[in-house]
């Protein structure tokens, strides 16, 4: 695999977790930790992730960026890199979700009516962390879960989207390892290129495949309170933009949460 030192694991805490202590002992720039089993998986907002073994992808992976370089809008670039990566293998109609969640047409069976416009489920998430090295550089700690096969409802926290898993979307049958392969071809080529250019070299195709198009959504801040407008622009950052009936609001927080609004 290009240049990625893969290291597979049975039964790990966390990946990010792992990676995380890995880079504050010393630098791992390109290196890649696979895990059967999380007993801690974690995604945005501290929420735990959760997969019975096999059912999903589950890696991080250490990328080493100069201290200056901007890393805003870096989950959204991987976003954009995992669904030309999937894209590549033939998986279609895959959608990204401000500001870390792919998702994917949710099975027919789960439609209200064949009337009804899809309903988007979630195939995986991304979480990025961060750590200082002492040589000038930081170092990004890019997880990914992506489900192979069926979530089990019972699993489901409340509120959370429908799991869709790659199974629902092709008969072909993929396996971890070759998925992994296929993703870390895209990331190096994505991450040296984002790490020269930042997000504004993926802005466009951002917002191309952005989740729910111009429909109203409701971004849930931090305090708990609800935000409810209509997108109208990605910043070069990353930020999102939300025009309501108070006028234009910025979303820059990992912390807000951004769903489809209820009819």
């Amino acid at each position: 695999m290009p240049g990625f030192q893969i290291e597979h694991l049975a039964t790990v805490d966390s990946t990010n977790s792992r990676l995380q202590q890995m880079a504050l002992a010393g630098a791992c720039h390109r290196r890649c930790l696979v895990a059967d089993v999380q007993t801690a998986g974690r995604g945005q907002r501290g929420r735990q992730w959760l997969a019975a073994p096999g059912a999903a992808l589950l890696f991080s992976l250490a990328w080493q960026f100069h201290r200056g370089c901007a890393l805003d809008g870096l989950s959204l670039a991987v976003g954009v890199m995992t669904l030309d990566a999937l894209q590549s293998l033939g998986i279609a109609d895959l959608r990204l979700k401000w500001p870390n969640d792919i998702l994917a047409p949710a099975p027919v069976l789960a439609q209200e009516s064949d009337d009804a416009p899809p309903t988007l489920g979630k195939l995986g998430g991304i979480l990025i962390e961060t750590v200082a090295s002492g040589d000038g550089t930081r170092t990004a700690v890019i997880g990914v879960g992506l489900n192979l096969r069926s979530v089990p409802a019972a699993t489901l926290s409340p509120g959370a989207l429908q799991p869709v898993c790659l199974d629902d979307l092709t008969s072909a049958k993929f396996e971890r390892d070759a998925l992994l392969e296929t993703l870390l071809v895209h990331y190096d080529i994505g991450l040296a290129r984002f790490a020269q250019d930042g997000f504004a070299a993926f802005r466009n195709a951002w917002w191309r495949a952005r989740a729910y198009g111009d429909a109203p959504l409701t971004a849930k801040l931090p305090d708990g309170s609800e935000l409810q407008g209509h997108v109208t622009d990605v910043t070069s950052r990353g930020a999102l933009v939300l025009a309501s009936d108070w006028g234009l609001h910025t979303l820059v927080s990992g912390e807000v949460s951004v769903r489809a609004a209820r009819s």
